[in-house]
């Protein structure tokens, strides 16, 4: 289906939408944009994200040897903690 003039919303109402924020975003103007990305198969890229907001969310740990039990049960201990 082509899409027409009316049905347009400008990149910032689908940030708003798939970001729930900062401005709100009408109730039908939402359901198109959530329309779209389902019919689109639109999936967020999340290096493209940590670019954007200079954090990605993950946590590093470097350890002499994995095979020593301790160091394998703290990294296990620090997953669980995160």
């Amino acid at each position: 289906m082509p899409v027409t003039h009316a049905q347009k919303v400008s990149p910032s109402v689908v940030s708003y939408v798939l970001n729930q924020g900062p401005r709100p975003v009408a109730p039908a103007t939402r359901e198109r944009v959530l329309a779209a990305v389902r019919e689109l198969g639109y999936r967020p890229k999340s290096a493209a994200r940590a670019l954007r907001l200079s954090h990605t969310m993950t946590l590093g740990l470097v350890v002499p040897d994995l095979a020593n039990p301790f160091f394998a049960e703290l990294a296990i201990s620090l997953e669980d903690h995160a």
